[in-house]
């Protein structure tokens, strides 16, 4: 019994036509494009499929699998990261400052991966580049290896924090209304300092001022374990 032409393809080998258009770099950039536009739910083989305009069963000749994906997208955000401003003249804490603004700028451009970024392992070389950047700024400052890892996670973990916290206020103004404070209900003599913070609600970043006094403090404290010039 003959076959019907074109009936049976390998599993994930793209076809002739769509193996010209499909490059690994093209399938991460519409995976974020997705995820930026319409958040990670909506991030599927078959979307990217119909995105790409290819068989969805050829991105798996690219990218194996949902894992393969998940950790080029934290690649392609890391990649982002500029870290020539800290290792510019400077102080210690200075440098680190710009390190740590690096990460949180990188973050923020893409906001739905962030939970991305988060969760998956750091374990491919991609991904590995900016955290080895990252080390060859901390260990001159007198840290051992392991401990400029650990400073490395222990900045990421507040910087993630923050960056969640944040985003979590900005798309859904719904749940987090912080200016629903009732200040008519608040008698001036009994909550002072309240009605003076709203009062210069209108003028200020709350989320910007809480960013830098925690990074500050940080900084500051995890360099206090260590001797470094210039602090």
């Amino acid at each position: 019994m003959r076959k019907k032409q074109g009936a049976i393809k390998a599993r994930g080998r793209p076809t002739r036509d769509s193996a010209s258009l499909l490059t690994r770099q093209r399938i991460v950039k519409a995976a974020i494009e997705i995820v930026d536009r319409q958040g990670l739910a909506a991030l599927s083989m078959r979307r990217l499929g119909v995105v790409l305009g290819v068989d969805p069963m050829a991105i798996y000749y690219h990218v194996p699998n949902k894992a393969t994906l998940y950790d080029a997208i934290v690649e392609a955000v890391t990649a982002e990261m500029d870290l020539s401003p800290a290792f510019a003249d400077g102080t210690p804490l200075d440098r680190l400052r710009h390190m740590a603004q690096a990460y949180k700028n990188a973050l923020l451009a893409h906001p739905n991966a962030i939970s991305v970024v988060a969760a998956r392992p750091v374990r491919t070389p991609a991904s590995l580049r900016p955290i080895e950047k990252m080390l060859a700024l901390i260990v001159p400052m007198g840290f051992t290896p392991q401990e400029a890892i650990a400073f490395v996670d222990v900045c990421g973990h507040f910087i993630i924090g923050w960056a969640i916290t944040y985003m979590h206020h900005v798309q859904d103004s719904e749940m987090h209304q912080h200016d629903a404070v009732p200040l008519d209900k608040l008698p001036v003599e009994e909550f002072p300092n309240l009605h003076s913070i709203f009062a210069e609600a209108q003028t200020a970043d709350p989320f910007a001022i809480e960013f830098e006094m925690g990074l500050d403090a940080l900084l500051r404290g995890l360099l206090s374990a260590r001797e470094c010039t210039g602090t």
